[in-house]
């Protein structure tokens, strides 16, 4: 039982921590509109924002060796982490949250959301695979504001 528990967590890493990111960043949006909205269940929302970041770094920090991005995770500074981690993270909220929208009587926004995710999918992995991870830092980092800007100013 143990060994497949490693076995599970060493081949399963890229995607732990994408989708740590991930939820760290959906509960910091949802626990945002609710505190801004007065509600105080935003602070338990939050604190599921925190809880999810804090595993990412954690688990960031302690990679089984086993794993294949153990290699590659050595070597990551903020512009890979952004380009490497973040971006995918981000690009799943967008296009799920969209869908979402879309699906529940918000087309438009859901299409704005599906839009972002979907040019942020095809600008980093479709025309920049071969542009710096600077570069695809940067990119991802606009993306992060804007997607603070398309949820935020609905809020």
């Amino acid at each position: 039982m143990d060994y497949s528990l490693t076995l599970i967590f060493c081949s399963g890493s890229y995607l732990l921590l994408t989708s740590f990111l991930a939820a760290s960043l959906f509960f910091l949006m949802v626990g945002y509109r609710e505190l801004k909205e007065g509600h105080l269940e935003g602070l338990l929302l939050v604190a599921f924002a925190v809880f999810f970041a804090a595993a990412h770094a954690y688990y960031l920090l302690n990679i089984p060796t086993g794993s294949p991005f153990a290699m590659s995770a050595g070597e990551l500074n903020l512009w890979s982490w952004l380009a490497v981690l973040f971006a995918p993270a981000l690009i799943a909220l967008f296009v799920l949250v969209g869908l979402v929208n879309f699906l529940t009587n918000h087309p438009r926004l859901g299409l704005v959301k599906l839009f972002f995710g979907l040019t942020l999918l095809c600008f980093l992995y479709m025309l920049g695979p071969d542009w710096p991870q600077d570069v695809r830092g940067i990119v991802a980092g606009l993306y992060f504001f804007s997607w603070y800007n398309v949820e935020f100013a609905v809020a």
